[in-house]
């Protein structure tokens, strides 16, 4: 079976859990990059990394990395707790309903 890219796309369109799925992978793979990005530039873990933390704690990479991966933490929370909801609707209209 050949998927083609409009093939590949369609069913992507048509699909939520694979748009959800996604979404939430991409978001786990970015989180993890930053964090471990933030760890190899700004901080190293020893007593030498302790001591020069102080300098790069405020540098603009560092702060930029910080505050991204920050972010994307609270994105992924509220991903999945519309996604929960979602779900408990979805449950509830199919017993009442």
């Amino acid at each position: 079976m050949k998927l083609s890219i409009k093939k590949i796309c369609d069913i992507f369109k048509n699909n939520s859990m694979l748009k959800f799925l996604t979404v939430v992978i991409s978001l786990c793979v970015l989180h993890w990059v930053l964090i471990h990005s933030y760890v190899y530039f700004c901080t190293e873990f020893s007593f030498w990394g302790l001591l020069t933390h102080f300098f790069t704690m405020g540098s603009p990479v560092c702060q930029f990395l910080n505050y991204i991966q920050f972010e994307l933490s609270k994105n992924y929370i509220s991903i999945w707790t519309a996604a929960g909801i979602a779900g408990a609707t979805w449950l509830i209209t199919k017993i009442t309903g």
